[in-house]
């Protein structure tokens, strides 16, 4: 785990900059942070032409320092043209062998990877029958090395894990940089000044000259949201399951290594229930076991939901079985930790985590956030974010990183991702109902009463929506052939108060418009022909709420402010590949006895072992925080203080008379 930044000289393009390289041996060099002037906590580097390209990456590095902390590394070319840097998190082969950037035998080939991945003992064997490939270390992350040589670009299919990478290839001038299948990782890129820049996050591009500029259009037509565009302009991230490359230092290209899919929709399930609620209970074990591997002491982020509760009863029972050990500790005491809202707000899930722990067994420990405490953590994280949220609840978990690294844990795993995949929100039963489960036609559902529930859910839901129109004048509901609200929930942010002259610059924008041609138009003709609706609406969530929100602003960025490294298991590919090819009905089940409808069925029953009974029945509460708070409190206080009239005109397209009003 580490955060990785990349500089390459497109020499093929005009440009005035020519790099002032420091001396470099051409190799690994660890670098002790310098003393200079710092904005933010970032190097202010104003000439950054006259600076030496090896102390830009150091100054890049120290912006960053919070996703590696225990040691720094670069390597830049004898030419000057590609310099590669990492802030290392030591998870897994500590000591100098996990040293990055990795260089072959040769030193041909130089690579930086953020991430974990998982396989790695079977892979390295596997290496070194096929190739001889000799070994430096223990680190996970060297495998991307041997593989590369072996399987050239098409070595990313057979990295299993969350991992974001950058590998350069003098032989080939060949720059390749790559995003896991669920952008778990992030990995941006720009080009600035005649060169190519990648980094973990937009703050350690600064020192390369970079300066942020608001993506007006992307703020307004929600692209940071729903593409790869961010709330910068020119800035962007590569997309998840997409690698970047850079040929001879000249011609910058895209290319998709994996992607989701859905099974024909008319193909008759042949599979039983027994079998296939089996093969995710050992799907999930498997995800679960090998995200437990680490050479540092492990934890779970425990919420009083069924995700993070079937994780830690999934962990607890590998322990006790002896299949596992918790990371180097030896020990198979599991440690658990989750936050505390206010009593009265309506958010506070602790009672349930807690009785969760006390099935299982384990430690519990638990960061309270009240007013105060939002007040006091919110800056800071906005500062790790780097992008808006719908509410506080980034502030809670930036806080329970913190909770997580002071008792001395520096790997948690979470139930991240499985409402995507299992079709756990609300939203998503719209879409359950537009079209019969032809797959698995003999459940309780009747024909009559999946249209009567239809209507009933058109009715609440749908008000409002049938106007949203495409370029062609059709609704939106009708070029996806399936139904509206879980698009119309990736759109829930609050309206910015917008100065006039953002529509006539920019004319009349739509976020749902915006999403949809995201859509590559292949994906829109299996979602009208092949696709079942529920399917559809999960494979939209999946490309834009999860990986341009949630993983990031409830994952990586508020786990990495504190150096805390987070594994997903229900973002482990062969789990969700086995899981996307299920009849819809094994997601979500109608229930006649109840006249209900049940979401996540197949991860319930899967589950059954391992939950309480209340976390078995318990229906799906999504994790969010509070928001309202009284007037002269400290959110108040801290509000008036940020939200003032030089502060919003200073933005340039917010106006401060409706924005006061």
């Amino acid at each position: 785990m580490c955060g990785i930044t990349a500089v390459i000289t497109l020499t093929g393009r005009s440009s005035n900059l020519r790099a002032n390289v420091a001396p470099t041996n051409g190799g690994v060099a660890d670098r002790e942070s310098k003393k200079r002037k710092l904005t933010n906590g970032v190097s202010s580097q104003d000439d950054h032409l006259s600076t030496s390209v090896g102390d830009q990456l150091d100054s890049s590095l120290h912006a960053i320092n919070h996703r590696g902390p225990d040691s720094h590394g670069t390597w830049i070319s004898p030419d000057g043209n590609v310099g590669l840097a990492s802030c290392r998190l030591e998870i897994n082969g500590l000591g100098p062998g996990g040293q990055q950037p990795f260089s072959n035998k040769d030193g041909t080939i130089h690579a930086v990877v953020n991430g974990e991945l998982y396989d790695h003992q079977r892979i390295r064997d596997d290496m070194i029958k096929r190739s001889g490939y000799k070994f430096k270390g223990g680190s996970d992350s060297e495998i991307v090395m041997a593989l590369y040589e072996y399987y050239g670009v098409s070595f990313l299919s057979q990295l299993r894990g969350e991992f974001a990478l950058c590998l350069y290839d003098a032989k080939k001038q060949l720059i390749l940089a790559a995003r896991d299948r669920s952008g778990i990782k992030p990995l941006f890129w720009t080009v600035h000044d005649g060169r190519l820049l990648l980094a973990s996050e937009a703050k350690a591009l600064l020192p390369f000259g970079w300066r942020p500029e608001w993506d007006v259009r992307s703020i307004i037509d929600k692209g940071w949201l729903t593409e790869e565009r961010t709330i910068f302009k020119g800035l962007r991230k590569i997309r998840p399951g997409y690698y970047l490359t850079c040929l001879s230092l000249d011609h910058i290209a895209e290319g998709q290594y994996w992607d989701h899919d859905y099974p024909e929709k008319h193909i008759l399930e042949t599979r039983t229930e027994e079998e296939m609620i089996e093969g995710v209970r050992s799907k999930m074990l498997d995800a679960v076991r090998v995200r437990l591997q680490a050479d540092v002491p492990v934890g779970i982020h425990l919420s009083g939901g069924i995700d993070s509760a079937v994780v830690a009863g999934m962990a607890k029972h590998l322990l006790d079985k002896g299949e596992v050990k918790l990371g180097n500790t030896g020990l198979h005491h599991l440690r658990c930790l989750g936050i505390a809202f206010d009593k009265g707000s309506g958010f506070d899930e602790s009672v349930i985590a807690q009785n969760t722990a006390n099935f299982l067994g384990v430690d519990f420990q638990k960061t309270h956030m009240d007013e105060a405490a939002f007040a006091a953590n919110f800056e800071e994280a906005v500062w790790f974010d780097e992008q808006p949220h719908f509410d506080l609840g980034f502030v809670g978990k930036h806080a329970l990183s913190k909770l997580t690294r002071d008792s001395g844990i520096k790997t948690v795993i979470s139930g991240q991702g499985s409402d995507e995949i299992f079709g756990g929100y609300d939203v998503y039963l719209q879409d359950y109902l537009r079209e019969p489960d032809y797959a698995w036609p003999n459940n309780e559902l009747s024909e009559s009463k999946r249209l009567q529930k239809l209507q009933e859910s058109e009715a609440t839901t749908t008000k409002g929506f049938a106007t949203w129109t495409g370029p062609d004048g059709t609704s939106v509901p009708s070029q996806l052939s399936t139904s509206i609200p879980a698009f119309a929930y990736n759109m829930t942010f609050p309206h910015l108060a917008l100065s006039p002259w953002t529509t006539t610059h920019y004319g009349t924008l739509s976020p749902q418009v915006t999403m949809i041609e995201n859509i590559p138009i292949r994906i829109r003709h299996l979602m009208s022909t092949k696709w079942h609706p529920l399917h559809s609406a999960q494979y939209v969530w999946n490309k834009t709420a999860l990986p341009n929100l949630l993983l990031t602003n409830l994952s990586d960025r508020t786990e990495m402010s504190h150096s805390i490294e987070g594994r997903v298991p229900f973002l482990d590919h062969h789990l969700m590949e086995y899981v996307n090819a299920l009849p819809p009905s094994m997601k979500i089940r109608y229930d006649s006895d109840t006249d209900a409808l049940t979401e996540k069925w197949v991860l319930r029953q899967a589950s059954r072992p391992f939950i309480t009974d209340e976390l078995y029945t318990r229906k799906k509460h999504p994790y969010s925080a509070p928001n309202v708070y009284p007037v002269g409190g400290p959110m108040h206080k801290l509000m008036e203080r940020l939200v003032t009239k030089e502060n919003v005109e200073e933005l340039g397209f917010v106006d401060w008379e409706r924005t006061e009003g």
